[in-house]
């Protein structure tokens, strides 16, 4: 299921825009993508590492391992925003 990249990968990959380089936890994105215009409730089943270069979980974006990713996991809950 693509439906965390389908819709929110843009507005997501636009509120990261000022982190890129530095380093995120699970919480942070949790707080940023609430902040989403739209998102509401759904920002609840949006994960970092659903969005990742360097792992794919079951029902990720189609974005995951792909130069498209927006962060890169550093170790457990932390991750290096693209």
């Amino acid at each position: 299921m693509s439906f965390p990249c389908a819709r929110w990968h843009e507005p997501i990959r636009q509120i990261l825009i000022p982190r890129q380089g530095t380093e995120i936890t699970t919480t942070q994105w949790k707080e940023l993508v609430a902040k989403v215009p739209g998102i509401g409730s759904a920002a609840q089943y949006n994960q970092p590492s659903d969005h990742c270069s360097n792992m794919k979980n079951d029902g990720a974006c189609d974005c995951a391992e792909t130069d498209r990713a927006l962060v890169r996991q550093v170790r457990r809950g932390v991750y290096q925003v693209l």
